[in-house]
């Protein structure tokens, strides 16, 4: 039953048998988008892992060259992202892993840390692209989706510093 879902929502997304593994990267291309612009070096990076890591395939490429050509509606969006998990959790013959779900959101907050400028800027990362991060990792079951942004500003602010505790008209606390 799972298997036939899964079928009939990889072809409603246009991805086929051969190419469902660029799935994978679809975490990466929803920060890349969530602007509504995808500059050339988040489109360039993107590739970069897809050849490297993902091993994708023509027709995967075919797909994530779509994703970077014109950008896939929200809608697209959740629905990859929760057949990544359902892929995850099904049967080994898929090649996906839930191991796997933690690294595809760090490769998604590496592509929010590309700028123009640099390949990795942790405080480049914008609130709309830290929403997506906490976005992602709540669709995929993942850490807290706090991203290495957000840790960032929380050390630059400093220690929180709890208050001292008033004592009540009442007097000490009795022992």
């Amino acid at each position: 039953m799972q298997v036939d879902h899964l079928q009939k929502t990889l072809k409603h997304l246009d991805v086929g048998p051969a190419s469902y593994k660029v799935l994978k990267l679809l975490p990466l291309v929803y920060v890349a988008w969530v602007e509504g612009k995808l500059t050339p070096e988040r489109a360039i990076r993107i590739i970069d892992l897809a050849h490297n890591h993902f091993q994708i395939g023509a027709d995967g490429e075919r797909v994530l060259r779509g994703w970077l050509n014109h950008r896939p509606d929200p809608g697209y969006f959740l629905e990859g992202l929760h057949d990544i998990v359902l892929l995850a959790y099904a049967p080994d013959e898929w090649g996906f892993d839930v191991d796997e779900l933690p690294g595809l959101l760090a490769h998604a907050e590496a592509i929010a840390r590309t700028t123009p400028a640099e390949m990795d800027a942790p405080t480049a990362v914008t609130t709309a692209e830290n929403r997506a991060l906490a976005e992602i990792a709540r669709e995929l079951g993942v850490d807290r989706g706090e991203s290495w942004c957000e840790l960032m500003h929380e050390l630059e602010r400093g220690p929180r510093v709890m208050a001292p505790r008033s004592r009540s008209a009442a007097g000490p606390p009795s022992q």
